[in-house]
């Protein structure tokens, strides 16, 4: 009777035919680090729903939406051996899904967004920071531009693509694929990017190539830049979440709108993080406010 391992590897090898490179290469890395180390030499008849619990319990140093991650792939593999009929039914499908946590998320304040642009003097990086902060976009989508996907007489930027160490493709859903206005404090430094040379990308390595991901932006510039200044380190992604935040505590768009500029399928994100979070501030309240006049 094959083993569990038997069936993950199985599965990896149909889902090269379905999934991005960058799609695999994290589901490679789960079945390798955290599902073949507990099932890979257990017979796939005889696991059973107690062990997905057990399993499931185990994962206490990843966050629940992870966990649905890891689940998930392990509901896939499982299912493969339902497809061979060697069991009746998926273990995994009476098994509970983790309560879903929102992220704690912590936006830099206006201050901290203008120091960081202040102290950037590279080129390329000052402009992709100008782009982080002033449309949300994602940092495979902002070095995946090119020229064409900026439109000056209507002042939008295109969304169509990303890449990444594995390449470049589609952006992460199809709702990814969006427009995003160019407000009056980017423009400037859009033409200016956008006339700095002749290629079609617009940000180019030295070599006069796209870049394939932004770690020498992360690495050269961006940690060295919070370590000077004295900031809490958080990801270059927090642009986007700083992005959000400011645009909704503002009242700048709603929270449709801005589910349509973050890409995003719906208004649910935007609840769970961006709203949950502006919500437990409530110091700006007017406490002198009549409810019933």
């Amino acid at each position: 009777m094959p083993n569990f391992s038997h069936y993950s590897s199985l599965f990896l090898d149909f889902k090269k035919h379905e999934l991005k490179n960058s799609t695999l290469d994290k589901y490679t890395n789960i079945v390798k680090d955290r599902i073949n180390p507990f099932f890979g030499e257990m017979d796939v008849t005889e696991i059973r729903p107690s062990d997905v619990k057990k399993w499931l319990y185990s994962l206490d140093d990843i966050g629940s939406k992870s966990q649905r991650i890891y689940l998930s792939v392990l509901r896939g593999i499982l299912q493969e051996v339902v497809y061979d009929e060697l069991i009746h039914r998926n273990p995994v499908a009476v098994v509970k899904l983790p309560k879903y946590k929102a992220p704690k998320i912590k936006p830099f304040t206006a201050d901290e967004v203008n120091q960081i642009m202040d102290l950037a003097k590279n080129f390329n990086y000052k402009h992709y920071l100008a782009i982080a902060f002033y449309t949300g976009m994602r940092s495979g989508e902002i070095i995946a531009l090119k020229k064409t996907d900026i439109d000056f007489e209507k002042n939008i930027i295109k969304v169509q693509r990303t890449r990444s160490r594995f390449g470049e493709s589609t952006p992460k859903t199809t709702y990814s694929i969006r427009e995003v206005p160019i407000i009056e404090l980017l423009k400037p430094y859009i033409v200016d990017l956008y006339n700095s040379h002749d290629n079609e990308y617009l940000f180019i390595t030295q070599y006069k190539d796209p870049y394939k991901h932004t770690d020498v932006f992360v690495n050269k510039f961006w940690k060295p830049a919070l370590k000077e200044l004295g900031i809490d380190y958080r990801r270059p992604y927090n642009a986007r979440h700083t992005y959000a935040t400011n645009m909704l505590y503002h009242n700048l768009v709603s929270p449709v709108q801005l589910a349509q500029l973050l890409g995003h399928a719906n208004t649910e994100m935007v609840y769970n993080v961006y709203v949950n979070y502006i919500d437990s501030f409530n110091a700006d309240f007017d406490r002198s406010i009549s409810i019933y006049k």
